[in-house]
């Protein structure tokens, strides 16, 4: 535990830290004064009846703008209920939260990955959201979303952001098929674009020590659609193993996309040297020098001042080889949960997990929500107000975790380090899953 603060937290920061132009543009109006005003009544209303304490201390990872934005929301609570919300972000909140709970005086509230947060409610240190508010959560959240913050039967989390994963691409360069079905018709697109002399992925993996963990998201998602939301799940777990069938066949029908140098931006020498920050501009550069990019929602930011949403910018779904799991859809959040069991704390949970509260937030232009009831409209950005429909807008997005989120941190280094020797010679793919199965057993 003591290393997933390293670890998850400057990974976090570092895509927090990434926003495109039009992102920065809705950032700064501060968001929408209307919903301010609702956030502030909702909290009034939480509040009414209750006897809440005179401050509330609540800790997580972000900070700068991510941070700002996350206080102008607690400023409503305040506004409407008192209570003063002392917000610490910082990189180390992990290591912050385990030693002040062995002290015996941990914060109220902490923004936690839910591997971690997991761990802490299997233990009984977390509050039980559900008798709390469970009804108004079941309002607003998928039932997949809640499962994944519960432990038997127990919500032990809420959500403030939901990152998901997509298939962009660029319209003015982009040839393959249009909302495509199946996952058959990106292989076979990107085999006849590298016939063709094409290379259709941007793919840079170079991230100093977290090098790889774009690949292993890459690939997380070629499992989640093929063997669907139970097995991921098990494969976080540790109870499905990385010599798996399953995950073996998940590697190497990644290695047969990103692995193939005609495949790849830069050829597979390229992406493993090519630092993830500059590594994606290829997708909207003039000339542009690939199609396509799965990874997360933070993309607009990684090609900064070259996007044009609509016009250079746009996504789909990743598509599914298993119809039966399209559906399903990788996310990269953070739970924050309550440690201390009092009417203040499970007030600020409720409120922030509240439809006001998070339209207010998705009006502050950071990150998507997960809370089905925001309409799209709170959003101030085109690609923002389009993932909101695409993903949250429709109901039938169904969330799942795997090793993304679950793994702990010798894992995950092991997962990472064995992306990089897989693509850098596919024979050792044995070898690979062999030594994160042997990590994982540590």
């Amino acid at each position: 535990m003591l290393k997933v603060g390293a670890v998850v937290a400057s990974i976090a920061m570092l895509m927090a830290a990434c926003a495109s132009e039009e992102q920065a543009r809705g950032k700064q109006s501060g968001g929408d004064a209307e919903y301010y005003k609702a956030a502030v009544a909702e909290a009034e209303a939480i509040a009414e009846g209750k006897d809440l304490n005179t401050s509330l201390e609540m800790v997580g990872l972000n900070s700068g703008g991510d941070g700002q934005a996350l206080q102008e929301l607690y400023k409503a609570f305040t506004e409407g209920t008192g209570v003063k919300v002392k917000y610490t972000g910082a990189p180390d909140v992990n290591n912050i939260v385990q030693s002040r709970l062995q002290a015996g005086n941990p914060p109220d509230v902490a923004d936690l990955s839910l591997g971690i947060g997991l761990s802490y409610a299997k233990k009984g240190d977390t509050i039980d959201l559900t008798s709390a508010f469970g009804d108004e959560l079941r309002e607003n959240f998928s039932e997949e979303a809640l499962d994944n913050t519960s432990v038997d039967g127990k919500v032990f989390g809420v959500y403030q952001g939901f990152n998901n994963f997509m298939l962009w691409y660029n319209p003015e360069t982009y040839t393959g098929p249009e909302d495509p079905a199946s996952w058959e018709q990106i292989k076979e697109w990107t085999s006849e674009q590298a016939d063709e002399g094409n290379s259709v992925w941007c793919a840079a993996q170079n991230a100093g020590a977290q090098s790889g963990f774009p690949g292993a998201q890459f690939l997380e998602n070629i499992f989640l659609k093929k063997y669907g939301p139970e097995l991921y799940r098990e494969w976080g777990e540790g109870k499905l193993p990385w010599t798996s069938p399953e995950v073996k066949d998940a590697f190497e029908e990644f290695g047969e996309l990103i692995g193939n140098d005609s495949n790849v931006d830069g050829g597979v020498s390229g992406i493993l040297s090519t630092q993830i920050a500059t590594g994606y501009n290829g997708l909207t550069s003039d000339p542009a020098t690939c199609q396509a990019i799965l990874w997360g929602a933070w993309v607009p930011g990684y090609l900064g001042d070259s996007v044009r949403p609509g016009e250079n910018l746009d996504f789909y779904r990743v598509p599914a080889t298993n119809e039966e799991f399209s559906d399903y859809e990788l996310f990269q959040s953070s739970a924050s949960v309550g440690f201390t069991d009092n009417d203040t704390t499970k007030a600020f949970l409720q409120f922030i997990s509240s439809t006001p509260a998070q339209t207010y937030l998705a009006s502050l232009g950071r990150w998507p929500v997960a809370n089905e009831n925001v309409p799209s409209d709170a959003y101030p950005t085109t690609i923002l107000k389009k993932i909101s429909k695409e993903y949250f807008g429709s109901g039938e997005t169904k969330p799942a975790i795997g090793p993304n989120a679950l793994a702990d941190p010798e894992t995950q280094n092991a997962y990472w380090k064995g992306v990089v020797t897989y693509l850098q010679n596919p024979s050792q793919l044995d070898g690979v899953l062999k030594t994160i199965q042997a990590a994982s057993e540590e």
